[in-house]
């Protein structure tokens, strides 16, 4: 057998990590830590890295600190100890990575952010954020509503966890196409959800019972959004309430395409993973990356569903 047909063998697989060798390893020794790996966005990037690695002869550690600030911080020392070429962060807190990674920074490790970005201080000691056009999602949700409810209404939010990078972005990006579009719709509850479909489940019950009027719910991610209708259903206001979302999860995908669903924003999250390969390929060559490397999207709506159902995962 060529040594070019060679692929990617797991050799470690616990709970908590994965160690994913290369036969040959010839690129960069790269430890991820992830925020919470079981959510399906999470499982895609995971993808993304692990067949990109087979093309650059990657050697990948996965750690999850199941949303622990704590955790994450010690796991990413783990990582300065493995002697890591490239150590890639999914920042549960923003603020508390911060210490950690300019402990990897002045070990002489490369730091790529990867989906929720640290602070402008811990900025500092990363190379680059990969993620996705998160605003920009946001802001095509935003015109999706707006159109679906002629200008006018009111809105409640599911959010992610609270200052993480796309959980400001997609709430920004929203309020920026309302603003744009000359819209007046009102807030009437922007709540987290923590990108748990239960805990939004959980949350969308307390604002149905707070709002007698409810126009759109916008879900910072599909899970979150099925969540959501979920709660909307078992009250019979599925006609009455539009659900938006984030991902192109295959379940939103069919319920837009069923409508249940009014819209969704494209997250290739299986494209950050693959990004975050390359970037972490060409750093260890000692190559220039950009600052930010985006995953793009798209608008995925009753009238773009067949278009664009192929990319839903």
């Amino acid at each position: 057998m060529s040594m070019k047909k060679l692929s990617v063998r797991m050799v470690l697989c616990t709970a908590f990590a994965c160690l994913i060798t290369p036969a040959f390893a010839q690129g960069p020794a790269i430890c991820m830590v992830h925020n919470n790996a079981d959510h399906p966005s999470i499982t895609a990037v995971a993808k993304g890295m692990t067949d990109e690695a087979t093309n650059f002869g990657a050697e990948i550690t996965f750690l999850d600190p199941a949303f622990d600030p704590v955790k994450q911080v010690a796991m990413i020392e783990d990582c300065i100890s493995r002697k890591a070429n490239v150590i890639v962060v999914n920042a549960v807190d923003p603020a508390a990575v911060v210490p950690a990674i300019t402990k990897a920074k002045e070990a002489g490790i490369h730091v790529i952010m990867q989906n929720a970005d640290t602070t402008s201080e811990g900025k500092a000691f990363t190379e680059a954020f990969i993620g996705s056009q998160s605003f920009d999602q946001g802001y095509a949700v935003g015109l999706m509503i707006v159109k679906a409810l002629n200008g006018n209404g009111k809105v409640a939010v599911i959010t992610g966890k609270t200052g993480q990078t796309d959980t400001v972005n997609r709430t920004a990006g929203m309020e920026a196409a309302f603003k744009d579009a000359g819209a007046t719709i009102e807030l009437i509850a922007v709540q987290p959800a923590d990108w748990s479909k239960d805990k939004a489940l959980t949350v969308m019950q307390d604002i149905l019972t707070r709002f007698p009027q409810i126009d759109a719910v916008f879900g910072h991610d599909d899970p979150m959004a099925l969540g959501a209708l979920e709660a909307i259903k078992a009250q019979g206001r599925e006609a009455e309430i539009k659900v938006f979302g984030v991902n192109g999860n295959k379940e939103a995908c069919a319920a837009i395409k069923s409508g249940e669903m009014y819209g969704t924003a494209l997250q290739l999250s299986y494209l950050v993973g693959v990004y975050t390969v390359r970037a972490a390929y060409d750093l260890n060559q000692g190559r220039l990356i950009s600052k930010t490397i985006l995953a793009p999207t798209a608008p995925v709506t009753p009238d773009t569903v067949a278009q664009w159902e192929s990319q839903c995962w």
